[in-house]
């Protein structure tokens, strides 16, 4: 095909005299899938931005449009919230992969039912999978390159710090940082662990890391445990490994979580 370098085009075949310009979707098509991915996840971030600058009494009201807001079905954020209820020991919550916060508010919100006083500390890079994580998928996994590059990159720790905020939500500390490299001893003990950050070298590292630190009595929670998932099976297979290497039995509830008691 060949591409004229005008915008008019001067051929004997061209029975129009007015411009031919360039439709918006030939041109979305010819830009490569990194930058239009770039493009839309600005514009999504400015959208956001503007609806909390400009609209947060609406954003944070009750509106006449209902949807399940939740990622997890009910069944497993009922044994979420079982597991975290039942430890005793003291302790902080980690929350290792938190996005938007949606998971946050509620289990933040079950412990203030409860009465349960703890440090809730949410880690998340808020800017989707960092570049090793995807590459260790696609290079030593074997999984389809490009397959991770978009997931979860419309977050942002100042909005999530000020959602928890405006809702008097005084016991949670917002992280930015890799999950496979933060220094989780700086936290003190850990009683409960929530660890969803879906692929294989994050999981891993972070089970690592958080296991020394853990209560006597305390509960650790893999999200993704499926093997039969193909997207998500990175989480599941750490998680096998680890238990393994502790010498721990694995526990797979609700069909995708593993649970490690420490």
């Amino acid at each position: 095909m060949e591409y004229r370098h005008s915008l008019y085009d001067t051929s004997a075949s061209n029975k129009s005299s007015r411009p031919r310009t360039k439709k918006w979707p030939e041109i979305w098509a010819r830009l490569s899938m990194g930058l239009r991915t770039k493009i839309k996840t600005h514009i999504l971030r400015a959208s956001y931005w503007l609806a909390y600058r400009l609209a947060a009494p609406v954003v944070y009201t009750r509106h006449p449009f209902a949807r399940y807001p939740y990622m997890s079905r009910p069944s497993e954020l009922l044994e979420l919230t079982k597991q975290l209820l039942s430890v005793k020991e003291p302790g902080a919550v980690v929350e290792v992969g938190c996005h938007q916060g949606w998971t946050t508010c509620f289990l933040v919100e079950a412990l203030k039912e409860q009465g349960v006083k703890r440090n809730y500390v949410c880690i998340d890079t808020f800017n989707g999978f960092t570049p090793q994580d995807a590459r260790f998928e696609y290079e030593v996994r074997g999984k389809s390159e490009g397959l991770y590059d978009d997931f979860f990159l419309i977050s942002d720790p100042a909005w999530l710090k000020a959602s928890m905020s405006r809702f008097g939500y005084t016991n949670v500390t917002v992280i930015k940082t890799d999950a496979a490299t933060f220094n989780y001893l700086a936290l003190g003990q850990i009683a409960f662990a929530w660890i969803d950050v879906d692929l294989y070298r994050p999981v891993r590292a972070s089970l690592e890391r958080i296991l020394p630190n853990m209560a006597r009595g305390g509960v650790v929670m893999v999200d993704d445990c499926n093997a039969s998932d193909d997207h998500w099976n990175g989480a599941y297979e750490a998680y096998i490994e680890a238990c393994k290497d502790h010498n721990i039995k694995p526990t797979i509830v609700s069909q995708k979580f593993g649970i490690i008691y420490t």
